[in-house]
């Protein structure tokens, strides 16, 4: 029994250990994938005598086994897999920036809503044009962020005016940042926005990155010699500006020193202004600046009035300008220049440049005999000018007559040439006031009867007496005294005609000297009767001696 009951245990045993080392056969023992060579495929013989059809080939889902093997794609899997269309990364990434077109105006729009600024139509609808004109606008300087940022891709808008806006730093900071990708912007006027030098360091920061801007117009915008010195660090790194406006911003002679060290470097301009500066207070950066000028093979247009410019040196400098061989027109007017070394200078370098057309010398104190100088030489040809503006520089006739000439040579009839009063050729035309008012005073004091009185002798009666200057108090009160009535009017008129200096008192005159010498000259017959000669002292009686007979027969007979 015992025997029996052991080998059936381990009988028992042997199963359950082959159970337990069963493992899954290999993929080609699979029996789905067994095919009986010999056998035919039923179904291929039905589908070729055209009673079966395979429909789609897609096997019933009740049968796709799942598994995490490392096959790629299960035998019995007969589906691909789909592609993830993008939801993971629409959950889980960052938004996509949005595209806006290259002409700003949706980004314009965009950026307003988002900073809660008013866009500005104009310039919205300048976007699709070629000029921005935002001037006396009164934009608003934190508005300009969006404008500036909605420029950086436009192709089309080429000229932006801001006059008298006035722009903040940050405003200034967006420009700035603007010129450095804008390719397009050839024009930016910024006349009058007062930005100062901290402005001026914000905007000129962009400058040198920027190739396509021309003109740039920084006048009266308070930069001193600070703001200067941030444009003239913008021209040294290469800055391709070329018409510069810089009049009326407090600009002295070392900024202009400085400015001539950066043009040393690069020396692109062709339009500089520099009216209405302090350039007079060293004139040393003065002369080192138009020294580098006149170097300039570019150069075309140059002002330097209203600058209180005056002596030798001053005009010396002058004088390399007309080095500049493309010199077209120079404005030196509303300066000092005076004196006859000045105007030489000014006059010798008339002819070195070749293409000239305007020169304008216009209210300096030039004397007439220098004016001639500056006709002598421009009628000889070596003179190219076209325009000699001398407003406010008094002539005499020999220069009208040298001019008239000159229009009469082939090669000068269409010189044009301008200037001030001519000293000894002109007559008043008209009726004279002064003879007027003195033919009503004499009908008023002719007008009576019994007692008539002619005003020139009381005149001349006041100014024999010493009276050559009376207050016009005391000249009514002296003609009244005479039996002169006259209206306040007519007094007051002829006190005008003939009024002289203010007294020390501050009270307006009377020139009486002035009033006679015209009567004299319209009344030539009347004079003042000849004083009469003081009448001759008596020659005292002598007195006779005593005891001589003389005396005694004179006494004797005056008893008798």
């Amino acid at each position: 029994m015992s025997n029996s009951g052991s080998d059936e245990t381990v009988e028992v045993l042997e199963i359950q250990v082959q159970e337990e080392e069963s493992v899954e056969p290999s993929m080609s023992e699979w029996s789905s994938l067994v095919m009986s060579l010999d056998a035919p495929n039923q179904k291929r013989v039905l589908y070729e005598q055209g009673l079966y059809e395979p429909g789609s080939g897609e096997i019933c889902a009740a049968y796709v086994s799942q598994s995490d093997s490392a096959v790629f794609r299960h035998v019995y899997y007969n589906y691909p897999c789909i592609p993830d269309p993008g939801i993971s990364h629409a959950l889980l990434g960052p938004a996509p920036k949005p595209i806006y077109p290259d002409d700003g105006q949706e980004l314009y729009l965009t950026l307003c809503k988002q900073m809660n600024q008013t866009p500005v139509r104009i310039f919205y609808r300048a976007l699709l044009g070629n000029k921005a004109d935002l001037s006396y606008y009164c934009v608003n300087p934190y508005g300009i962020q969006a404008m500036a940022k909605s420029l950086i891709n436009n192709r089309t808008l080429t000229t932006i005016n801001l006059t008298d806006n006035f722009l903040n730093d940050d405003a200034c900071f967006h420009l700035g940042e603007m010129l450095t990708n804008n390719t397009a912007l050839t024009e930016l006027n910024l006349s009058g926005c007062r930005i100062g030098p901290s402005g001026a360091l914000r905007l000129c920061a962009g400058l040198p990155k920027n190739k396509g801007l021309k003109v740039l117009n920084l006048s009266r915008n308070q930069l001193g010699d600070a703001g200067t010195d941030h444009f003239a660090g913008a021209i040294f790194s290469q800055a391709n500006v070329q018409e510069v406006n810089l009049s009326n911003n407090g600009i002295s002679g070392k900024s202009a020193q400085t400015l001539s060290e950066a043009l040393e470097w690069n020396n692109k301009i062709t339009y500089l202004d520099l009216s209405r500066n302090l350039l007079y207070s060293f004139p040393s950066g003065l002369c080192n600046l138009l020294n580098e000028l006149g170097d300039s093979t570019l150069l075309k247009y140059i002002n330097l009035s209203w600058n209180s410019l005056c002596g030798t040196k001053t005009s010396g400098g002058i004088k390399q300008i007309f080095k500049a061989k493309n010199l077209q027109h120079l404005d030196i007017s509303n300066n000092k220049l005076s004196t006859t070394e000045v105007a030489m200078d000014l006059i010798a370098s008339m002819a070195k440049p070749k293409k000239m057309v305007t020169y304008n010398v216009s209210y300096n104190p030039i004397s007439a005999e220098d004016s001639i100088q500056f006709i002598n030489k421009l009628q000889t040809k070596v003179v190219k000018i076209q325009k000699l503006y001398m407003d406010g520089i008094n002539v005499n006739d020999k220069f009208i007559k040298i001019l008239d000439a000159m229009k009469q040579l082939p090669n000068k009839q269409d010189v044009e040439v301008t200037y001030g009063y001519v000293e000894g050729l002109y007559k008043a035309t008209g009726p004279d006031p002064r003879e007027t008012t003195l033919d009503r005073v004499e009908y008023i004091c002719k007008k009576p009867k019994k007692h008539k009185v002619d005003i020139a002798l009381v005149i001349y009666q006041l100014l024999k007496e010493g009276n050559n200057l009376l207050e016009i108090k005391e000249f009514t009160d002296a003609i009244k005294s005479a039996g002169v009535v006259l209206e306040d009017g007519l007094i007051a008129e002829l006190t005008n005609i003939f009024s002289g200096p203010t007294s020390k008192k501050g009270a307006k005159t009377v020139d009486i000297a002035m009033m006679a010498e015209y009567m004299k000259r319209k009344w030539p017959e009347r004079k003042l009767p000849p004083t009469p000669p003081p009448e001759p002292e008596p020659i005292p009686e002598p007195v006779p001696e005593k005891g001589k007979k003389g005396g005694k027969e004179a006494k004797g007979k005056g008893k008798k």
